[in-house]
């Protein structure tokens, strides 16, 4: 009898672990309870300014710079977005009556519409489709196509640096079509826009997930992360009094941080031009390059060639 009693003590020991278990396997987030495929890209999303429903309309305003002239694929960034968030708003609005999906830009200080999507049926959104192909992943890692060198020119300091200071990198800077839309839907203009701007800016277009700033001493740090790693990004902001050339200290200072953060690669972006001594950082460490404003178009080109 009591080796019956033992039996049934045993059993029921053994469902309860096994009740146990696989409770915890199904609780178990994703990453943790299975293998993952390989996600998709996070894409650069526009900011929204405001959002009204009126009448039969849904109308999205994105804090977004539109161009002088026409620009259709930033067009279609919209409306596809415009949607996106009317999917995100009705689970906390009514849209039944909603049979028009309209999205605004910033012309200047006022809004401008920009088109708008009709609904075949009120209240019914078309089905999650992918964005247009400027958020396309460049591959594993965009950066490999980055060389470093300034195409060709000499480094240091420009002979045709302007007395009023040398103003943000954007101003000289040509950008493929897609690429000027991608940048704008994230909120700013390319042409004014500064070599700080541009690289975060290019890096989301890449696939890279970029994080929020951190503050250091005299300059911001960012971690940019996709499938092939972390990026160590530090921007040298532009501040009109400063000299020209990239300085020596800001360059020690990233080197002694990149080695400490634990990145697989390191950048240093600036408005500024490049010394010479950027040239033998990187031969010494090949993990890290520096952006500087001779280079900046160049960094462009292997994105948009990658």
């Amino acid at each position: 009898m009591g080796a019956v009693i033992g039996f049934i003590i045993l059993l029921a020991a053994v469902g309860a672990i096994a009740y146990f278990v696989f409770r915890g396997a199904k609780a178990l987030p994703p990453e943790v309870g299975a293998s993952q495929s390989v996600t998709e890209p996070a894409r650069p999303v526009p900011p929204v300014a405001e959002f009204h429903v009126k009448a039969d309309a849904a109308e999205v305003y994105f804090d977004v710079p539109l161009p002088a002239g026409a620009d259709p694929v930033l067009e279609k960034l919209l409306l596809h977005e415009a949607v996106e968030v009317v999917r995100e708003k009705r689970h906390s609005l009514p849209i039944d009556q909603v049979a028009r999906v309209v999205a605004y830009g910033k012309s200047g200080p006022e809004f401008a519409k920009v088109g708008e999507v009709g609904l075949e049926t009120p209240g019914t959104l078309p089905p999650p489709a992918p964005p247009p192909t400027v958020f396309k992943q460049a591959g594993p890692d965009p950066l490999a196509a980055f060389g470093g060198d300034s195409g060709g020119s000499a480094p240091g300091v420009k002979s045709t640096v302007p007395e009023e200071g040398i103003g943000p990198a954007g101003a000289n800077l040509e950008l493929p079509a897609e690429i000027e839309s991608g940048l704008r839907l994230q909120g700013f203009d390319p042409g004014s826009a500064t070599a700080g701007q541009l690289v975060l800016g290019l890096l989301r277009l890449s696939g890279y997930t970029v994080s929020a700033p951190t503050q250091a001493e005299g300059y911001e740090t960012y971690t940019a992360s996709n499938p092939a790693g972390r990026t160590y990004v530090c921007v040298d902001p532009l501040v009109d009094s400063d000299y020209a050339e990239l300085g020596e200290p800001l360059i020690n200072r990233f080197m002694i941080d990149f080695g400490q953060s634990g990145h697989e690669r390191g950048l240093l972006v600036s408005d500024k031009f490049g010394p010479y001594l950027v040239y033998e950082k990187e031969r010494r460490e090949p993990r890290i390059r520096f952006i500087t404003r001779e280079r900046l178009q160049q960094f462009v080109d292997s994105l948009a060639l990658t």
